[in-house]
């Protein structure tokens, strides 16, 4: 069941998640983040796309398929995608969609912002390891 969740403690939430991880070939953190977001809000899809080198596709070690135009439910309605940036550096690209025509407002904009951020730090950081494991696909 789906609870709306303010986007000050959603993004706590998922900062907490990275925070806590510990690195891991079995489960990834991504994944729960995934779980916050759609539990927490009205979208229906998500994926995160880590960037695997220049000129080179995505990859998706969470969910959809191996672009970021791609894997969504064929009922979606609405779609953002946000890229994850470290300085000038792409790590990859947070996608979110609804079913729900229009359904991303300012809110939803400055959230997932937010989650794109702390996203790039974590791979930066601690995650380097999924990055990793991406490269290596």
């Amino acid at each position: 069941m789906k609870a709306y969740r303010s986007t000050r403690r959603l993004l706590a939430d998922i900062e907490g998640v990275l925070a806590a991880s510990q690195p891991s070939f079995h489960h990834s953190p991504l994944d729960d983040v995934i779980e916050l977001l759609c539990r927490g809000r009205h979208y229906a899809w998500v994926g995160i796309y880590l960037a695997v080198g220049p000129g080179t596709p995505q990859h998706s070690l969470s969910a959809g398929s191996e672009t970021p135009d791609q894997g969504a439910p064929p009922e979606s309605r609405s779609k953002i995608l946000i890229s994850m940036k470290l300085a000038s550096r792409e790590l990859g690209i947070l996608s979110v969609e609804s079913d729900d025509q229009n359904a991303f407002g300012v809110e939803d904009r400055v959230l997932l912002e937010a989650v794109a951020s702390a996203l790039a730090r974590f791979l930066a950081g601690r995650g380097r390891y999924l990055a990793r494991s991406a490269r290596q696909m």
